[in-house]
């Protein structure tokens, strides 16, 4: 895995329909109308904020490597896969990422753990002088907390620690290669957290590579903690960690005055926001609620009317579907389009 990898995956799920830049905002997990849109519309919650920083220059270099191998054309400005780029994509595995849920947070249940297993191995080690991995001051308070009042100079609270991870390890379903990763991003009394680059040199891979790896195997291992009592330690770790609320906090405003009655009208004039914002919080709103009331917005025959020839035509383009429905509304397009889940066309 990669990130030419990763971009063939997201590129063959936008199916010719959107340029370069979609990609990218999906990565990073912008929180724009339109990328929140392509998350529901490709089916693509799985990569969405995966990777929050990612820089713009390695992405742009990535894909001139792909259109240089032939694997994709950006004709008029849209991608999409060549014949070589689909069966190179049938060839991959399918990548167990929750960028939805975590959306980078998983990077601070990771700090979290890597911070506490450095404290207790020191203590152990009756070290109790040493320069924190991580500088981020809530983790700090956090693993302090954590810690507070334990057997740290104990070996047997170290090995207990230890034993659960190495289960949890197992029951994520994660690879070797995961593990070996995850392990050696971990620091201890006398032993230095490898960095991306020597991995990647390690493990014959590149840094984009490993990073993506990492990132996976957090998203396998939240899970697994989150679902069970059996691994208290980390299941306290990861306390917060999982998005409480996907709609962004201007839609869930919205959706309180929606849920109390208003029109969308009202909404513009008590928030003072113009129409084509509420529209985007309505969206939200569908996306991220299964019994959504669709059908107070558009006919149920409308509904069917679009999705047929959304169908027929092989497209969620707005612009071609709102030539063949001249009546209804862009909103009212976005939205049959947005409750409509991938396979249902």
């Amino acid at each position: 895995m990669n990130l030419s990898s990763i971009l063939l995956f997201i590129i063959d799920k936008m199916n010719g329909e959107r340029t370069l830049n979609a990609g990218l905002h999906l990565l990073r997990g912008k929180k724009s109308g339109q990328t929140l849109q392509d998350v529901e519309y490709f089916d693509l919650r799985s990569f969405f904020g995966i990777w929050p920083k990612l820089d713009e220059f390695l992405y742009q270099q990535t894909v001139d490597e792909l259109v240089k191998n032939e694997l994709i054309t950006t004709d008029q400005k849209f991608c999409r896969l060549t014949e070589k780029g689909k069966k190179e994509v049938n060839g991959f595995r399918c990548p167990q990422f929750k960028g939805w849920d975590y959306r980078g947070r998983e990077v601070i249940f990771f700090g979290r753990i890597a911070l506490a297993v450095q404290t207790i191995s020191h203590f152990r080690s009756g070290s109790t002088s040493f320069t924190p991995i991580q500088r981020d001051r809530e983790i700090q308070l956090f693993v302090k907390r954590l810690l507070e009042g334990k057997p740290l100079t104990e070996p047997e609270f170290g090995k207990r620690i230890g034993d659960e991870l190495k289960r949890a390890l197992v029951a994520s379903g994660m690879s070797d290669r995961h593990k070996y990763i995850f392990s050696n991003r971990l620091t201890g009394n006398g032993v230095t957290a490898k960095t991306l680059d020597q991995l990647a040199s390690e493990l014959n891979s590149s840094p984009s590579g490993i990073y993506l790896l990492f990132i996976e195997s957090l998203h396998m291992l939240l899970p697994a903690v989150e679902s069970t009592d059996n691994f208290p330690f980390l299941k306290t770790c990861a306390t917060d960690v999982k998005v409480h609320s996907y709609l962004t906090e201007s839609a869930l405003r919205t959706k309180k005055l929606f849920d109390q009655g208003y029109s969308m009208e009202d909404i513009v004039r008590v928030r003072n926001l113009k129409m084509s914002t509420i529209e985007d919080h309505i969206i939200e709103m569908a996306m991220n609620d299964e019994l959504f009331p669709v059908t107070h917005f558009i006919s149920e025959d409308s509904i069917q009317a679009v999705l047929s020839k959304s169908k027929e035509l092989g497209t969620k383009r707005l612009k071609l579907l709102k030539n063949e429905f001249e009546k209804l509304s862009y909103f009212e397009l976005r939205l049959i389009l947005t409750v409509t889940r991938e396979g249902e066309l």
